[in-house]
Order: C-alpha cells, then structure tokens, then sequence
C-alpha cells in the first residue's frame, strides 16, 4: 500500500491553491493521497469572508477540481476538508473520492472555538470506508483530542486519515506527534497526519505506526509518499 501525503504550502489565492492541489495528485502514483485540513482556503479568507462565501467561492470549485482529479488519480483521495453547505448548515467536511465519485464524507466533530464563532456546525457520525487495503477511518484536526471519538473511529479501523491546519500562529507549538503516536499504539492503527503550511508555521507531516514514525524533511512544502 502506498500513501501520498501532501505538505502543502498556502499560496494565499484560493485559485492557486486548488490547482497546486490538482497538479501534485494527478502527477503522483499511490494508493492514497491525502490533502490538509482547509487547503484551498487562504489563510486570512476569514477575515473578510463567511462560511457562506467559503462554500460558494471556494468549496464548489474544488469538489469539481477534486472530482476531476481522482478520474485521473487511480486510488483514494482524501479531500483534507473543506466547508459544506447542507441544509441551510456548514460544516468542516473532508470527502472521499474515487473514480469521479464522492464516496463517503466526513464532518468534524470536535470543533475549536474560531469555527464555532464563523457558523460552522459539528458533525454527529464517524465515517469508515472498506477498501482492498483494510477499512479507512478519518479524523479532522482536533477530533484527535477528543478521546471519545478518537476511540470510535481507530477501534473499527486499520489505517485513520488526519487533516490537520494548525498554521494560525496563536496555536501552541507542536513537537514530534505525541498524539498520533498515543493512537496507534493503543489501537494498533496507523495514523497519516497530513499538516498544511504558511510561512514555515505547521508541524511536520506524518505516517505513524505502532513500531515506527515515518515523517516529512522539512517544515516547507513537501510530498511524502511511503510504501507501507
């Protein structure tokens, strides 16, 4: 099984961010590729913008962008997350693609106080999808933190996607992958911890193991592809 992990640098234009993002998954050859958490959506696009903006400028232009891409793609995409409208609600979704199609969805749960304050909603369900490789569970961001859901969705999974941002400089500094590393021990899962970058703020992108971690080079743009 082979893994893509996408470091991916904000360019601050939600335009070039969706095509960075359709250029790296359309040239990589993988079984997954997984994009961060928030990845077409500018760094200070909050400041001026609502929700309401993000999925009407934003999102729909990149579930077209990531339904092209995984016609060319042949394996999973994991659509890091995005705002999604649903009935008159917004929520931090991450969808899955394959073959053109959007194959499961998932809506964060544990969400922290600024998407709170924007409008967005909290998810209510986890999300497992069965593949060749095993079933695929995902986490967005700080859903990590909450070990309820945490236990929910790496019990009845082998492999936990995670889209993380952590790029607003506030956040607390990260060292290693304390929690990543806690998840797969006590689960026996692997987690791939994708993290999204802007001005060298992030933490290093990641596939733990129960034995091992295996991680990015660097705190710039990367794409780290593991054979696992």
């Amino acid at each position: 099984m082979r893994v893509a992990l996408y470091q991916m640098r904000d360019r601050k234009d939600i335009r070039l961010n969706i095509n960075a993002a359709f250029s790296k998954i359309t040239i990589t050859k993988a079984d997954f590729f997984c994009l961060p958490e928030y990845f077409p959506i500018p760094s200070d696009y909050k400041n001026s913008k609502t929700v309401e903006d993000a999925w009407v400028e934003v999102s729909l232009p990149t579930i077209e962008m990531l339904k092209e891409a995984s016609t060319k793609f042949k394996g999973y995409i994991i659509g890091g997350s995005i705002v999604e409208k649903d009935e008159g609600k917004y929520y931090n979704t991450c969808f899955v693609f394959k073959d053109g199609e959007v194959i499961a969805k998932y809506r964060k749960i544990n969400l922290v106080d600024d998407e709170v304050k924007l409008g967005l909603s909290r998810g209510k369900d986890t999300t497992g999808i069965k593949t060749e490789f095993g079933r695929v569970g995902i986490l967005i961001c700080a859903d990590c933190l909450d070990n309820d859901i945490v236990e929910k969705v790496a019990k009845k999974n082998d492999i936990v996607f995670l889209p993380i941002s952590l790029t607003d400089p506030s956040h607390p500094k990260v060292e290693g992958h304390p929690v990543s590393e806690r998840i797969a021990r006590q689960y026996n899962v692997t987690v791939v911890k994708v993290s999204r970058i802007i001005d060298n703020i992030g933490v290093k992108s990641a596939v733990v193991t129960p034995m091992a971690v295996y991680e990015a080079k660097s705190f710039g743009e990367e794409l780290l592809v593991l054979d696992l």
